[in-house]
Order: C-alpha cells, then sequence, then structure tokens
C-alpha cells in the first residue's frame, strides 16, 4: 500500500486542517498514514508562522525531506498553512523539489 505523513506545526485549526487533509489521503487516494516519513509516499507539512522560528523549522525538515526524495524520487512533498501562504515563492526558491 502507499503510505503518507503529515507533520503539523502550531495551532488547533493546523491539527483540524491536517485531519482533513488525512481524510482526503486516506478515504480519497486510498493511502495508509505512517508514522516514519522515509515510508511515505507522500509528505505534507501543515505550517505555522505564528510559533517562534516557524521558518527555520520548515527548512530544517525540508531539508531532511530532500534526501527522502533523492532516494525515491517518485515521492511528493507539499507544504501549506501560513508559512507556505507568506512565504511561498521563497520555499519554491530554496527548496524547487517542493511539488505542491
Amino acid at each position: 500500500p502507499r503510505h503518507y505523513y503529515i507533520k503539523t506545526f502550531g495551532c488547533q485549526m493546523n491539527e483540524y486542517d491536517s485531519a482533513r487533509m488525512a481524510d482526503v489521503l486516506r478515504e480519497g487516494a486510498g493511502l495508509t498514514p505512517t508514522d516514519d516519513p522515509a515510508q511515505a509516499d507522500v509528505l505534507l507539512m501543515n505550517t505555522c508562522s505564528v510559533r517562534e522560528k516557524a521558518q527555520e523549522k520548515v527548512f530544517s525538515l525540508l531539508g531532511e525531506w530532500r534526501r527522502l526524495k533523492t532516494q525515491r524520487p517518485h515521492v511528493l512533498i507539499g507544504v501549506g498553512g501560513c508559512v507556505a501562504s507568506q512565504e511561498g515563492e521563497a520555499i519554491i526558491g530554496r527548496a524547487p523539489f517542493v511539488d505542491l
């Protein structure tokens, strides 16, 4: 089976949004959750810009995920939430391997 992994930073709203994303991936795409990003076919990060050092956390985790994508090029990587909304161009510039 194909797997997904969601990392959520921040507020209750992000927790809710991540739960909705998980529902769509499970019910709509037939993926199963995993606690191990190295096993995932879809890696999603739901970000929050309110918390301290939010951007640094995003780019640090993207660095880890870049290695996973190098090993498994089919992996889809997505970034959502506040940091993605505010820093979308910076993310694309610094992490061109991000798919959505």
